[in-house]
């Protein structure tokens, strides 16, 4: 066990998939939800898993034993508000963060980002050049500089990488681990979704 929280951000409306993302079945597993697989995967990680969820009516779909429901302070911002509120309703000094339409997320690919080391730099793997600022660890250090960059206007966690401290995974260390790096793989549409069974 870890000390580390596992935060899942379930805040967005899921306006391309037409339905809530979180409560879709897993492709080649329809008998547990996005959400419930998330958070089954990470509790075996992590000290304690908290969704965060957009409001108290959205918050009320999600009832997962063991697993703590918090909702964003401000609805409707964006991710970087689901970031900033799940590492403020934390206690333990580091949070993996991971939105809710990545299904595929690897133990393999958790184990090794956990083992990393653990200070006040972000974590954050990167795939075909691109920082995965929503499968990383924030370490809950940077709140004051997500609260400014919310206050400034910048509610995409990847303004964060211009403030912070960071580590980055390169994608052939996680190509090691994940060889399909299919631990990013998210779904936004439909089709997307479909496409998987």
């Amino acid at each position: 066990m870890f000390p580390v929280v596992g935060i899942i951000l379930v805040g967005g409306r899921s306006k391309r998939m037409g339905k809530d993302k979180a409560l879709l079945p897993l492709p080649h597993n329809e008998k547990i939800t996005f959400v419930e697989h998330l958070s089954s995967l990470l509790s075996t990680y992590c000290s304690e898993v908290i969704l965060v969820a957009r409001d108290a009516d959205s918050a009320a779909a999600y009832t997962l034993p063991g697993v703590r429901v918090v909702t964003d302070q401000v609805p409707d911002i964006g991710p970087l508000m689901g970031v900033y509120s799940g590492l403020n309703a934390m206690r333990a000094s580091h949070a993996l963060i991971t939105a809710v339409d990545m299904p595929f997320v690897q133990p393999a690919l958790i184990s090794f980002l956990l083992s990393q080391p653990l200070d006040d730099a972000l974590v954050v793997p990167v795939v075909q050049d691109t920082p995965q600022v929503l499968l990383a660890i924030y370490p809950r250090t940077v709140l004051f500089l997500v609260e400014q960059q919310l206050r400034a206007g910048r509610p995409d966690p990847r303004s964060l990488l211009d403030v912070a401290r960071v580590r980055y995974i390169e994608e052939a260390q996680l190509r090691e681990v994940d060889p399909q790096l299919r631990s990013f793989v998210n779904m936004n549409t439909l089709q997307e979704y479909l496409s998987r069974y």
